[in-house]
């Protein structure tokens, strides 16, 4: 049955906005709207109304449609929030994170705790297993000017360049008696709701330590070794506000297989969005 409008009119409402411009907004108030059939149509005539007024105010879309909010609602409409800004369902047992300053979200389990020394974007680890934590990582905006994640190749290429930097850098040791392996176990890309395009990148690292305190070579360390850590990394890569946007999570590889339902969700939340400035 399509959606019908017994009685409207037309109210002009002005307020003042943010920049101390004087604008008007048209909005329609309604007695009775039927839609049961016609799942929309308050979201359709809501957009109409904001897109109207920036065409004619000269306000930025964030103003008008923070301005336009109360008046819709009072009118018994209902602004559409994009899927990318916020995630509406947010799952029992877990957390959304929203940084509308950076440009990014993503939802983690409640009881995971953040961590402020690390000097990354936020860091966040479970409390109740010290190998699984997860950080996020932005590209400095002066020094990066990405238009999207293929501009870092392919996914495959993305991943060696991971694994290199993992074996290269971050967990290099110059300790004789230790050995780091490491090796891409999977790299894809996606193309999420929001119509980006993300990189998904999983690597498993490993350290070796020698059993004997008298070993003068790597070749030694591996006859007669015990192992200090093997973990799995996961990677999500995303570019927005021309910068990359990298979501890591770590946990043990013992604990890989039970861990990888709630990382899994956490990996497919996570989105990079506009900021408007």
């Amino acid at each position: 049955m399509a959606a019908t409008l017994q009685q409207t009119h037309a109210c002009r409402l002005s307020f003042t906005a943010s920049s101390n411009k004087q604008i008007r907004i048209a909005a329609v108030s309604k007695t009775r709207l039927h839609a049961a059939h016609q799942p929309g149509a308050e979201q359709q005539q809501a957009r109409s109304l904001v897109d109207s007024a920036t065409d004619n105010a000269g306000l930025s879309r964030r103003q008008l449609m923070q301005a336009a909010a109360g008046l819709l609602a009072a009118a018994g409409l209902t602004v559409p929030v994009q899927p990318a800004r916020a995630l509406l369902d947010t799952p029992a047992g877990y957390t959304t994170r929203v940084d509308k300053l950076d440009g990014y979200s993503f939802v983690y389990p409640e009881q995971w705790a953040p961590v402020t020394s690390s000097g990354n974007d936020i860091f966040l680890r479970n409390p109740f297993n010290v190998d699984q934590n997860l950080f996020v990582d932005i590209s400095s905006p002066s020094s990066s000017r990405y238009a999207s994640v293929e501009d870092l190749g392919s996914p495959d290429a993305a991943a060696a360049r991971i694994l290199d930097k993992y074996l290269n850098k971050e967990f290099m040791s110059t300790r004789i008696g230790i050995r780091r392996e490491g090796n891409i176990v999977s790299a894809a890309s996606r193309k999420a709701d929001d119509g980006r395009v993300y990189y998904d990148i999983e690597v498993r690292m490993a350290s070796y330590a020698s059993r004997s305190p008298y070993v003068a070579t790597q070749g030694e360390v591996m006859r007669d070794y015990g192992i200090e850590w093997d973990r799995r990394f996961l990677t999500t890569l995303g570019v927005a506000n021309k910068r990359l946007y990298e979501l890591r999570m770590q946990t043990g590889s013992s604990t890989y297989e039970q861990d990888k339902p709630v990382l899994d969700l956490i990996r497919d939340s996570f989105r990079v969005v506009e900021v408007e400035e």
